[in-house]
């Protein structure tokens, strides 16, 4: 079986790139975490549910193809994910439904960002600036509008909600200007 990269697999391949473990295909973090990431392998059947083992923190499976093709994906995530196109938007939003936050005052970050991934997000034209351990992006609205439609655990947070509010502004705006010049 011939293992291909789509955009659900890159999702999951964020999400377990962030926070792995060294059982087979493991992920560790929070309750949100471990069940989006079980719904994430089991929707796609990446494994059975009698094959999918927890620990205290940790959910994982066996398999030792999908582990290589994995592996091989975080090898080449520069050159898998060069465009902005969906499975960039997939495989961000895999990273940051593990490792992102959206504080108080509307800062965007990543954490446990490394070198590879700073790199990545700027050929996809995200500029960030490093703080701490953390990766800052500095546009963020245009960031969390490339990744909304993929978000799985932050899909309710408020910020999207705005983001999206925002968006049909200008359109409800510009739709009123085109009536009143057609009159």
């Amino acid at each position: 079986m011939k293992i291909k990269l789509t955009p659900e697999l890159s999702y999951i391949i964020g999400l377990w790139r962030k926070f792995r473990c060294a059982e087979g295909i493991c992920v560790h973090g929070s309750r949100e975490l471990l069940v989006t990431f079980s719904q994430e392998v089991l929707e796609k059947h990446l494994t059975t549910s009698d094959k999918l083992l927890t620990g205290e923190d940790r959910v994982y499976f066996y398999n030792t193809a999908y582990r290589k093709f994995f592996q091989q994906i975080e090898k080449e995530q520069l050159d898998r994910f060069k465009y902005l196109n969906e499975y960039a938007a997939s495989y961000l939003s895999g990273m940051f439904d593990a490792s992102g936050e959206v504080d108080e005052r509307g800062i965007v970050s990543l954490q446990r960002a490394n070198k590879q991934d700073e790199i990545m997000l700027l050929r996809l034209g995200f500029v960030t600036r490093r703080r701490a351990d953390r990766l800052v992006i500095e546009r963020p609205v245009v960031f969390l509008t490339f990744i909304r439609n993929y978000v799985k655990l932050f899909r309710d947070h408020k910020v999207f909600s705005y983001i999206q509010s925002s968006r049909k502004a200008p359109r409800a705006a510009k739709g009123l200007q085109d009536a009143g010049q057609g009159s």
